[in-house]
This record gives C-alpha cells, sequence and structure tokens, in this order.
C-alpha cells in the first residue's frame, strides 16, 4: 500500500503535526492505529512515566531490608531485588478477569496501585550503588543515574562505560573527569562542552583530540592553546599557575567567560559522529535516525530519546538492546516486539505491560517474570490468550479510557499521564519541558510534595572557604546550605554534604568544592543543553542551506550547516 503524508490536529496541545508515509509502514508492521498525540507531547507522555533522580527510603515487603527506592509510598510494597526474584511471593495474586464493560486502562490500574515493585531499575551486578537508579553492570555509583558499565560516579546522569568521574552529563567512556557534557573518550578534563578524545584540559567547547588546553573552542589536534591562542609548553604552564583555579570566586569568573566563549563560537546544526541518514542531536555511531536525541550505535530509530544498541524503535526512551518496540519506556535485555510497556525487560510479544521480565505474550500485566500468555496478571492457554488479546484490542477502541482533560486512550496510545507512579516535578518531563504545579495540575498531571526537613545547616556559600588548598577534612562533617539559583525548579535538596571521595577528587585536581545542592547542579548543566525539539533554520554563514536543528532561528548563535562548519572548524 503506497501512503501519503497526512496532517493532523494534537489531542493534547491542539497543535498540527504530520504522518510520514514511512511512519504508516511502521505502524503497520507493529500493528497498532496511528497515534492522536504529536510527537513532542508522546515524549512528555512517556517521560512523565520516569524517575530517575527523585529517591526514597523505604523497606523491603517481605524481608524488611532498608532500602533507598525511586518509588515513593503510596501504598504499594517495594521489594529487594533477591526478595523480587524469589519465589516467597505470589505473583499472580492480584490478577483479575477482563471486564468488557469497563476500558481496559482502569483495570491495569487497579492491579498496578497494589503489585509489588522492585524498587530500583538494575540490570546486570550493580554493586555498592545504593543511592543510584537505572544502572546496568556498574559499581561504587552515588546520587548517578542512567548509567551503563561504569564505575566510581558521582552526582552525575547518562554516563556510560566510564569511570572516576564527578557532575558529567551525557558522556561516553571518560575518566577522572568533572563537568563533562555532550562528551566523548576525555581524560582528566573539567569543565568540557561537545568535546572528545582531549585530555589535561578544561573549559573546551567542540574540540577534538587536543591536550593541555584551556578556555577555547573549535579545536582540533592541538595542544597548549590558551584561551583560543597558541603558547610553548613553559608559556602555557605558567598561564595555568597563575589562574588559581582552585579558587570558588575563579571558578565563577571562568564559568562566565565559558559560556561567553559557546555563545561567541560557530556551532554544528547538530552533534552527529560517525552516523548516516539522521536527523535529531547527539546521535553517534548510527544509521536512520529520524528525530531522535541521544542515540548510540542503534538503526531505525524515530521520535526517541536515550536508545543504545537497538534497531526498529519508534517513540521509545531509554531502551538497551531491543528491537521493534513501540512506545516503549525503559526496556533492556534483548526485547522485542513491544508495545505500550514500562520497565519490561528480555521479554518478546507483550503490550501494555509494567515491570515485566522474560515474559512472552502478555497483555495489561505487571510484575511478572518468566510468564507466558497472561492478561491481567491472569494464567491464559494459548488458544484463549489470543481469542482474548482480539477481543481486547476492539474493546480498548470501542470502550476507551478518557481522562478528565478529555484526552482519548484507545488502543496504541502510551498509558495515560494521570496514571504514572510519578510527580511531573520528579520526572523526567520536568528535566526536558519544565512547567509550573499549576499548570502541571491543569494538564492532570500529577505533582510530588517534597517532605520539608529540618536541617541544621552550619555552612554557606559566605562561610565557606574561598579555595580548596583552605579546606581540611573537618568539612566532610559539615552540612552546607545549597545556595540554589533564583528559577530553578523545587527540586532542590536544601542541604547537602562532601563526601570524601568529591574531596579527595577536587584537591587533586585543583578544584574548588560545590556550593550548589546535586539536584540544582543537575539542573544547571542542563541548561547547557538544548531542548528535545527542531526547527527549520538557514545557514548563519548564508550559504544557502536550510536544516533542521535544536537552535531556535531567533537565537544568536552562528549556527552553520555540515559544508561550511567543516570549512570553518576542521
Amino acid at each position: 500500500m503506497e501512503y501519503q503524508t497526512e496532517k493532523r490536529m494534537c489531542q493534547n496541545c491542539k497543535g498540527d503535526f504530520t504522518i510520514d508515509p514511512e511512519d504508516f509502514v511502521f505502524y503497520d508492521k507493529i500493528k497498532v492505529p496511528p497515534p492522536t498525540f504529536c510527537p513532542e507531547c508522546r515524549n512528555i507522555r512517556r517521560l512523565s512515566w520516569r524517575n530517575n533522580r527523585s529517591l526514597h527510603s523505604r523497606s523491603c515487603g517481605v524481608c524488611k531490608k532498608n532500602l533507598i527506592s525511586f518509588y515513593k509510598d503510596d501504598g504499594a510494597p517495594v521489594y529487594c531485588e533477591s526478595c523480587y526474584s524469589g519465589d516467597n511471593w505470589d505473583m499472580y495474586k492480584f490478577s483479575a478477569d477482563v471486564d468488557f464493560s469497563k476500558d481496559f486502562f482502569t483495570q491495569l490500574k487497579n492491579i498496578l496501585n497494589v503489585q509489588p515493585r522492585v524498587f530500583s531499575i538494575r540490570y546486570g551486578t550493580n554493586l555498592d550503588s545504593d543511592y543510584s537508579n537505572s544502572i546496568v553492570n556498574s559499581k561504587n555509583l552515588y546520587l548517578s543515574f542512567s548509567s551503563i558499565e561504569s564505575e566510581n560516579i558521582f552526582y552525575s546522569e547518562n554516563v556510560d562505560r566510564s569511570k572516576d568521574c564527578f557532575d558529567c552529563l551525557s558522556c561516553i567512556d571518560i575518566q577522572q573527569c568533572s563537568w563533562n557534557i555532550n562528551s566523548e573518550k576525555n581524560y582528566n578534563c573539567h569543565y568540557m562542552f561537545e568535546s572528545k578524545n582531549c585530555m589535561d584540559s578544561s573549559f573546551l567547547f567542540d574540540c577534538s583530540n587536543c591536550s593541555n588546553c584551556f578556555m577555547s573552542s573549535g579545536l582540533r589536534n592541538e595542544s597548549y592553546v590558551f584561551r583560543n591562542v597558541k603558547l610553548s609548553k613553559s608559556d602555557y604552564e605558567k598561564a595555568i599557575q597563575d589562574l588559581e583555579r582552585g579558587s570558588f570566586k575563579t571558578l565563577v569568573i571562568l564559568k562566565d567567560e565559558f559560556k561567553g566563549l559557546i555563545s561567541s563560537a560557530t556551532h554544528r546544526f547538530a552533534n552527529v559522529i560517525a552516523s548516516v541518514d539522521v536527523s535529531g542531536d547527539i546521535i553517534t555511531r548510527s544509521k536512520n535516525v529520524k528525530k531522535s536525541f541521544d542515540i548510540m550505535e542503534a538503526e531505525d530509530i524515530s521520535y526517541s530519546y536515550r536508545i543504545v544498541k537497538s534497531k526498529d524503535l519508534m517513540d521509545c526512551g531509554w531502551v538497551l538492546a531491543g528491537e521493534l518496540e513501540y512506545e516503549t519506556m525503559t526496556g533492556s535485555g534483548g526485547s522485542f516486539n513491544q508495545v505500550s510497556c514500562f520497565m519490561c525487560v528480555s521479554s518478546r510479544d507483550i503490550q501494555y505491560s509494567i515491570s515485566c521480565k522474560n515474559c512472552t505474550d502478555c497483555i495489561g500485566c505487571v510484575g511478572l517474570t518468566n510468564a507466558r500468555y497472561c492478561i491481567l496478571n491472569k494464567q491464559y492457554s494459548k488458544d484463549a490468550y489470543f481469542d482474548a488479546v482480539g477481543k481486547i484490542k476492539k474493546h480498548m477502541i470501542y470502550i476507551p479510557y478518557v481522562d478528565k482533560q478529555g484526552r482519548v486512550y484507545k488502543y496504541g496510545e502510551f498509558f495515560p499521564t494521570g496514571f504514572s507512579l510519578f510527580g511531573y516535578n520528579e520526572s523526567l518531563a520536568n528535566d526536558m519541558y519544565p512547567i509550573s504545579k499549576d499548570t502541571a495540575l491543569d494538564m492532570g498531571y500529577n505533582w510530588y510534595e517534597r517532605d520539608i526537613r529540618d536541617y541544621k545547616t552550619n555552612q554557606d556559600k559566605d562561610t565557606l572557604p574561598d579555595c580548596i588548598s583552605e579546606i581540611n577534612d573537618s568539612i566532610l562533617d559539615d552540612v552546607i546550605l545549597c545556595s540554589k539559583v533564583e528559577g530553578f525548579s523545587n527540586q532542590c535538596t536544601y542541604a547537602f554534604r562532601i563526601k570524601k571521595e568529591e574531596l579527595e577528587f577536587c584537591k587533586k585536581n585543583n578544584l574548588p568544592i560545590p556550593r550548589l545542592c546535586p539536584n540544582c547542579r543537575h539542573e544547571e548543566r542542563l541548561r547547557y543543553r538544548n531542548p528535545l525539539s527542531l526547527y527549520n533554520r538557514e545557514c548563519s554563514n548564508n550559504c544557502g542551506t536550510t536544516f533542521q536543528t535544536t537552535y531556535a532561528p531567533d537565537r544568536p548563535e552562528r549556527v552553520y550547516c555540515e559544508k561550511c562548519y567543516q570549512q570553518e572548524v576542521l
């Protein structure tokens, strides 16, 4: 069948969006109707289901072990990994028959509200990482989230295959680094943005294969460059020594200078490495990627975010080694043919399921392991299962769930936003698309009111010594008041401590200790990244080339097409 591009109106934001012919081909392939939400609203809907950073003290519902969970206490118990995977609880206890007089989503939510949950997202072998979430085969992570095969990572997010790093965002293969963003294969580098294969450098933007460079942009295969000026080794070392980098006051000045450097530099229209036929941003070693972000070693991906080693995905987020998936959030371990699933691992041919592992042919299930032919956590024969699934799909179309805002959720749509187990403000939706509490509630999202804690602080930005050389181990006993930046979100933890590893790292690298809590530091880094939106824009070099980019047309940066960028920078 030959398809044509169609324009439709999003039932959420009421804006127009287009469905391309290749999109229709995918919908046919995975057997779902076309979406009624636009790509951005679909992304927000999925992101509202994922909480990385909001952690809560819980206890295992079986062994009573103390846990740090990303689930707050809402009535459903959480289990530690060993109890959740053990045989000492009945995962079918809350099963139900399908009631064809009621919408299917509500029946699923009734099970979700009571079914025990694994306390954290962890795949593979993870050690000494109690205060982290969404990690894979990692060791000694602290307040670090969405990390794969990493060790000794602190206060970071989306950092993979890395070691001994602090305060980083969206990096891979970095070591002994701090405050790296969208960077790769750096060693002993600090305050790096969109730079790779660099060592012993700091405050670099869009630099590659550089060593001993400072406060520069657009460098390639350089060494001993100071503020974009080539120096001798001795002159460079003297210039660095004169900076007093261990001073917090100096750091504030340097960070302001770095922002100016980034703003005035030439910007490539997209951060794409070794990839072909792609649109979006932060795409590495991938092929045929459409309007997606943070994609690594993947193929045939559309409208997705944070996808690694996967193929044939549309409208997905946080998928590792998955194939043929639609509207899936947080999947891993070789999953195949999933529709509208959340936290389902190593599972095939499943739909509308949550926290399932090694399952096949399931729909509307929660918390099952090694299950097959199940509906609403109830076991069926093979023939009865497939007969019921056909009826359920038709039922979801003719008796859909309708939320208080009038949004209609039929078969093919992801879970309703109001069903999310997290508040909008503690979900990744708030990181990417921040809104006020009133706006969130008006739109039908949940909102999490943080507990008010009476911290007894004894240090703040005015009492802390300015230079790292003036700070000793006594700082480890202090409770520091966060010097929250005006306009930051309510995720500020108000107070924080300095860990021993952090102090040792700062002293070793002559870096001042932070004045912001880890959540506010994360938000500061997020502000360096562009939004998950694409705009049509002309090349700033006046060559006449147009492209899609995350730089809005009214932004002041010089944004070049690929050809002009190569001529200018390389």
